[in-house]
């Protein structure tokens, strides 16, 4: 069994079309997508349209339950805080103008989460979220030294409190996420955090679009392949000073980057 697992698409359809050839070419048993799929880009319908003709399992992101369920801001915040979180829930009036209301519909009806059972036992599940096993928020921090070797720094602290609350009562083999851009591989009480994002806009910062193939067989167990391809991202960046989505100009120089 091969499940290839993609992730954090952000309306970049160039980045998404790229990584569907090259899984295409892996031939898996299954294609999933693991949430993020239109807000930050130039081509949100696209995304769309693209992918639900190649892939068999969906859950929702943290950006695409914004577009389908918008939040309002909390009035008690501090001014500043409460303009910021204004300013960002307006941006997403751009992207739900750019879908149909069926589309909308569409992301609504995504999942929160998958769960892959290769036997009858839960320790050996693949879970697939778009963040952790309880929301789309709250992101697992990459360990320390990858963090360093890649970023030059930790920019996200892990609250060890908030994982143990996060993976309570949780029983899986294999957790595929992405949210935090930067593909991962660590362990955590016995499971494996797989973090196999991002399609578009890696903290890496390579210009490469990343996504995981997971392999289960008896004698060895799920397998992890982190795998990823270049995609022309001059074209992307074309597309967005051409449509002008909000904060193109930032989408744009971000292209290689970090959003979650």
């Amino acid at each position: 069994m091969r499940i290839a697992i993609f992730s954090d698409v952000h309306g970049n359809l160039t980045a998404l079309e790229t990584v569907l050839a090259d899984i295409k070419q892996q031939a898996p048993d299954t294609v999933a997508f693991a949430g993020d799929l239109c807000y930050f880009g130039a081509r949100p319908a696209g995304c769309i349209e693209r992918i639900q003709g190649e892939v068999d399992l969906f859950v929702y992101g943290n950006t695409d339950e914004i577009i389908f369920d918008p939040p309002s801001v909390d009035e008690t915040l501090p001014e500043e805080k409460r303009q910021r979180w204004e300013s960002f829930y307006k941006s997403f009036d751009w992207y739900r103008d750019k879908l149909t209301p069926e589309q909308i519909g569409w992301l609504s009806r995504m999942p929160f989460s998958h769960r892959i059972s290769p036997t009858a036992s839960a320790k050996d599940d693949l879970l697939i979220t778009h963040a952790n096993p309880k929301d789309v928020n709250v992101p697992i921090a990459p360990p320390a030294n990858v963090q360093t070797e890649l970023l030059g720094e930790v920019k996200i602290e892990r609250d060890d409190e908030v994982m143990a609350g996060l993976f309570a009562g949780v029983e899986t083999a294999i957790l595929a996420y992405g949210h935090v851009h930067l593909n991962n591989v660590q362990e955590y009480n016995g499971i494996t955090l797989a973090n196999i994002s991002a399609t578009s806009n890696p903290m890496a910062r390579d210009g490469t679009a990343r996504y995981g193939i997971l392999t289960w067989t008896k004698l060895a167990g799920w397998e992890i392949e982190m795998r990823q391809v270049r995609y022309n991202f001059g074209k992307e960046q074309e597309l967005l000073s051409f449509l002008q989505p909000p904060k193109w100009e930032m989408i744009s120089k971000g292209l290689g980057k970090s959003v979650f």
